[in-house]
């Protein structure tokens, strides 16, 4: 039991490395993302390479992308609402 609380802890840790590293290299939006096909591709990408801002051990597009709100309009809603508040918080 132990051991399996520890390779989770692991795993948890790993992902918040990788995530930062993603982020890293992956360009910051300057403006919100449209409903387009490229702009939601983006806004994915994006979002995969941002931490959760209630639970950094996940994604922010695991947050959008929850099974109960796979509505594109939604994830892009949830995904600039992050960058809104990113943005006021350099202002």
């Amino acid at each position: 039991m132990a051991y399996q609380v520890q390779q989770h802890i692991n795993k948890n840790i790993m992902k918040k490395y990788l995530i930062k590293l993603k982020s890293l290299f992956t360009k910051t939006p300057q403006k919100q993302f449209t409903w387009t096909v490229e702009d939601f591709e983006a806004a994915k990408k994006w979002a995969k390479s941002q931490p959760d801002p209630d639970d950094p051990s996940r994604t922010l597009w695991e947050r959008a992308y929850s099974p109960n709100w796979n509505e594109s309009a939604y994830i892009l809603a949830e995904i600039n609402k992050e960058i809104q508040n990113q943005h006021e918080k350099h202002n």
